[in-house]
């Protein structure tokens, strides 16, 4: 079975329609969504709306939750400041900009999703096993609290999203597998990412894949509705930003 992994769209549908096209040309068997449809793009309702065509297999992510609820804030863990503010910006105009329909469909999507594949169990969480919404699980996570975050799963393989950064760990017996962001990337490299997972016999396989896409039309688009500047740089250049007074500071992994 060759299985594709993909997350944190939010809300860039050139970036969306580039990964699923390149799935179909790799010759993917199932496809799974770990969540954060929405939030920061400029394309909320169009991404839902083909999750939805294509019955892909999708968890909730905390933007998920925060549109899905009409809520005030992601629940990210960002220190107040520009960042937390375009956050909030971009929330405000994804929840306005999304239907009924869509909201619904947010609200009611799994926190975590477990599964077998030719002896193989998956774990799927947008966070982690113990906060499925809001951890932060990333490359640079202490030793002693990834054994925290893993000791407790039955499941042979965990595969999370939410940080946008690519990552493999191999944890007390473990498999954790992070495939990057499709709509947002944070490592500074802009392509959209995700995993293809190959299982064969109890044996499992992986590669992290990157894909160009039209990033000039999302970024024209996100212009054309009002959105925050600071959005389109992130997307131009596959890096998060933090904005302190007449500077701007481009930083790996925020």
């Amino acid at each position: 079975m060759r299985l594709a992994f993909f997350g944190d769209v939010h809300g860039n549908f050139e970036a969306l329609k580039a990964v699923l096209e390149d799935m179909e040309n790799k010759g993917v068997d199932e496809v799974f969504c770990l969540g954060d449809l929405v939030g920061y793009g400029p394309d909320p309702e169009a991404v839902v709306q083909t999750i939805m065509e294509k019955n892909i297999k999708t968890i909730m992510g905390n933007y998920d939750d925060a549109v899905g609820y009409s809520k005030e804030s992601c629940g990210c863990s960002y220190a107040p400041g520009r960042e937390t503010e375009v956050g909030d910006i971009s929330l405000k105009w994804s929840i306005e900009n999304t239907s009924e329909k869509t909201r619904e469909f947010l609200r009611n999507l799994p926190k975590k999703l477990s599964f077998e594949v030719e002896g193989v169990r998956f774990l799927l969480v947008h966070g982690s096993p113990l906060n499925e919404l809001l951890e932060y699980v990333k490359p640079n996570t202490p030793p002693d609290r990834l054994k925290k975050i893993v000791e407790s799963v039955e499941e042979n393989v965990v595969v999370n999203g939410h940080t946008h950064l690519p990552m493999v760990k191999w944890v007390m017996g473990k498999l954790v597998l992070n495939p990057g962001s499709a709509g947002r990337p944070k490592d500074g490299d802009p392509r959209a990412s995700y995993m293809i997972v190959d299982v064969e016999n109890g044996t499992v396989s992986f590669e992290i894949v990157r894909v160009r896409y039209d990033v000039k039309t999302t970024v024209e688009k996100i212009a054309r509705n009002g959105l925050p500047v600071e959005l389109a740089t992130v997307l131009a250049l596959g890096q998060t930003f933090d904005m302190g007074p007449g500077k701007v500071t481009f930083t790996l992994g925020r």
